[in-house]
């Protein structure tokens, strides 16, 4: 099976696939340190009294802020889903 080149819309869809999924990639690296800082780090310092308890104040918002992040890591993906149809005029058939 030999596919037809892409047009410029179907290029144009590539891109925006590719962006939404760049920015999944951008969402996942500020959703996972903010995450791992808010649910393991700052409990753990504030255990063994590495730091003071005053610490705990930050763990709402880095937890606001890493389930922010997450929903956007959905939206990302679902946007990219949706920004595949080159893919089934380009190859029509699944299996060959």
């Amino acid at each position: 099976m030999d596919p037809a080149p892409l047009s410029k819309d179907q290029w144009a869809e590539v891109g925006m696939a590719l962006k939404f999924l760049w920015l999944a990639l951008g969402f996942a690296i500020m959703a996972g340190p903010s995450l791992l800082i808010a649910h393991a780090m700052i409990p753990s310092a504030v255990g063994d009294k590495s730091i003071d308890a005053k610490w705990t104040k930050l763990r709402k918002p880095l937890y606001a802020f890493g389930i922010l992040c997450v929903i956007g890591i959905i939206g990302s993906l679902i946007m990219f889903s949706q920004n595949l149809n080159f893919l089934q005029e380009t190859y029509s058939r699944f299996w060959i």
